[in-house]
Order: C-alpha cells, then sequence, then structure tokens
C-alpha cells in the first residue's frame, strides 16, 4: 500500500466478483452501493466504487464500473473503502495480435458488402454472453461496442474457455443455476459486459463499425425488438412487417438486411431457392458436449439440415473457424420462430441504397445476390 500526498492510498489488488452474488436483482438507486470483492495482499477484501459523474438522465455514468473486469489485477486508487480510480496491471496484448479474421471490414466504408464482412469478424471467435456489448448499467453500448474492429477481450475470453462453457445454466437446468459463478447478469447489471456479446450487442457492435470510423462515439446498441425499425426511423433504411407471411415462410429477405424477431435480431445473408436462410448472429446454443453456450455464428433458418441454408451454413463455419466448430455444431433454427411476425416491433429492416446521405451504397450488387454467390464475395473466394 502506498500513501499519497492528497491523502488517498494506492493499493493492488484482483477483482474477485461482486458481493451479494445471491441476490437476482438490485433496484437502479442501489447499484452504486453494491460492494466489490477484491484479493489484497491475500486476502479479501470489500470495496465500494465511485459511480461518477450524474447523466443527463439523472443516473451515475459508472466509469469505474464499465472498466473493471473480474479475474484481473489492478492498482487502486481509493478513500478508505471507496475507489476512485483504477489502473489495470499486468496487462498484455489479450491475443489482439494472434488472431486475425478470415473476413475482415473497413470501418466507416458504408456499403452492404462491408456490412456484412464486418459482421463476420466476430465470428467463431465471441461467445454468447447475456449483456455482451452492453454496458454495466444495461442501458446502451459497452466501450467494446464501441470499439474498431473484434475486441481482444471476446479473443482473450474464448480462449479461456471449452466446450464446457455456459452462459446461464449447467446443462440448461434451472435446479444447476449457480449465480456465484455464472457469467449470467442475475443481480440487475452485466456483470461480463466485456467478455462476449448478446444479440444484440452483436448487431449494434456492426452498425457501429460500418457507419463509424472512430472509436468511443455514441453506440447503436438497444434492446432486440425494437432494433431493426430504430434504424429505419433513424433514417438508414425502411422497416417491413411484411417480409414473411402467416406460414412462416420468408417472402423478401435479402443479404445484408436486419430483422428484429420476439427477443431476438440477427442479420441475414440471404434467402435460398428452397425458401431457408443463411443469417449471422449471436445466439446461445448447445456445445458438443450439451452446454448452453454458443455466440457470434453463421448459422441456418430452415426445416431440416438437408435444407441449402444449412449446407453452405455448416461450409463456411467448418472452412474457417475450426475452433469453433470442434466445440459447436452448426446451428440450425426452427422458420416457426425466426420467420415469426410475433411482437409488436417485430419486422425488417433494409438499408437505403440510392446514393442517400443516411445509407450504405451497393455497388457490387450484393443485395440482389443469392446466398451462395454472396457468401463467396463476401469470403474473397
Amino acid at each position: 500500500m502506498k500513501m499519497r500526498t492528497d491523502g488517498r492510498t494506492e493499493i493492488q489488488g484482483i477483482l474477485l466478483g461482486i458481493r451479494n452474488d445471491d441476490m437476482k436483482t438490485v433496484s437502479p438507486e442501489k447499484l452504486g452501493e453494491q460492494r466489490y470483492r477484491f484479493r489484497i495482499s491475500g486476502e479479501e477484501r470489500d470495496l465500494r466504487l465511485n459511480p461518477g459523474n450524474r447523466n443527463e438522465t439523472g443516473g451515475y455514468d459508472y466509469p469505474l464500473q464499465n472498466t473493471l473486469k473480474i479475474g484481473r489485477s489492478y492498482m487502486l486508487e481509493c478513500e478508505g473503502d471507496l475507489v476512485c480510480g483504477v489502473r489495470e496491471i499486468g496487462v498484455d496484448s489479450c491475443g489482439s495480435s494472434e488472431y486475425v479474421p478470415p473476413v475482415s471490414g473497413i470501418p466507416g466504408e458504408r456499403t452492404v458488402l462491408n456490412f456484412l464482412r464486418t459482421a463476420l469478424e466476430p465470428v467463431g471467435t465471441t461467445l454468447y454472453v447475456f449483456g455482451g456489448g452492453w454496458n454495466w448499467q444495461d442501458n446502451g453500448a459497452a466501450p467494446q461496442g464501441r470499439e474498431l474492429g473484434v475486441s481482444p477481450e471476446w479473443t482473450k475470453f474464448f480462449r479461456e474457455q471449452d466446450a464446457s462453457y455456459t452462459y446461464k445454466d449447467r446443462d440448461g437446468d434451472e435446479a444447476k443455476r449457480d449465480p456465484a459463478n455464472s457469467y449470467y447478469p442475475f443481480f440487475g447489471y452485466n456483470t461480463y459486459y466485456y467478455a462476449g456479446l448478446d444479440c444484440s450487442g452483436y448487431v449494434g457492435w456492426a452498425f457501429y463499425n460500418t457507419l463509424e470510423a472512430e472509436a468511443g462515439r455514441p453506440g447503436y446498441v438497444c434492446g432486440a425488438d425494437p432494433m431493426a425499425r430504430r434504424m429505419a426511423e433513424a433514417g438508414w433504411g425502411t422497416f417491413a412487417r411484411d417480409w414473411a407471411n402467416e406460414r412462416r415462410e420468408a417472402q423478401d429477405l435479402r443479404p445484408g438486411d436486419v430483422v428484429s424477431m420476439d427477443g431476438h435480431v440477427w442479420i441475414s445473408a440471404g434467402l435460398c431457392g428452397d425458401g431457408s436462410a443463411v443469417i449471422l448472429h449471436s445466439t446461445p446454443s448447445n456445445s458438443r458436449q450439451g452446454q448452453p453456450g454458443g455466440g457470434v455464428q453463421i448459422g441456418a433458418v430452415g426445416k431440416d439440415t438437408d435444407c441449402e441454408a444449412y449446407r453452405l451454413a455448416d461450409r463456411y463455419m467448418t472452412k474457417y473457424y475450426p475452433g469453433w466448430h470442434e466445440r459447436y455444431e452448426t446451428a440450425l433454427k426452427d422458420p416457426e420462430l425466426y420467420f415469426s411476425l410475433k411482437g409488436e416491433q417485430a419486422g425488417r429492416f433494409r438499408w437505403h441504397t440510392d446514393g442517400r446521405e443516411r445509407g450504405l451504397a451497393d455497388p457490387e450488387g450484393i443485395g440482389n445476390m443469392k446466398p451462395e454467390e454472396a457468401l463467396r464475395l463476401m469470403f474473397r473466394e
């Protein structure tokens, strides 16, 4: 421990977690009172975190809560038991230089093709974390959701896990729930916001990396259900609810479209001739050990594994993401759910491609391609 001239102390500690791990929710006004568990000089100690400054809505910005990561070492600047500043120590590159995505986009290049290539960057190396890509207080984009490129935190977390990873309950059994050792935000805040992506965190990140050329600007993460409508209302494209029919058949779905459904949002890579669809999304899916994990992946919506979309998705996940494919089978989703019009805000977003300031150009015409042709172009085959 080091005493500073301003009366504050500097203490080295490892963040272990948050006290009251058995609490299922914490009211917003109590969030700033939560105590964080640190290992300091071999002993566990509880400390409070400064909630930061008031924002325009009357809450706080929680800068420290949106910086700390469980299991990491920090130099803590303290006033008594209140942490006023943190500096991560022993930081390595988190493997950022070790992983090069098979496909990468160009930040700020506003084309439909670049949007799809950008959306492929986290595929196969980013696990599903509920609240991943959202900030700690769950009201907007996390710092990682406003970064350019794949966050090294995602690849680090992926390497630290295996096929036994579960984002919530062991074996998918609620009776085996273990809040103290879970990656699920039982406590009213996103403890592992930095470690992976959920569905809206992923799509919001893809929007950001396509529309912005520098990090740290306002993000695009919002609830899954209203995401398609909100992007249309912001002027980036159009919104439609009649893209599928009551028989759960997609009638008008193109590469680059974004679909919000009841509780989920995903990116289309196009509609196959047999009515199945190739999609990009972050979704829970069982590992080969039967554990509910999953994450950002190329998947298919179709009736069975004989559909064209599944064959395409499986080919690309096997060829380009072998590490992922060792843990997870290619995910096939049911048209009854994914082509559903259930939910007041459910619908399809489609980019303006007619040269407007708010929209994406499509010089390659990928929006008019079938998935097989679109994927070849996306992967530069």
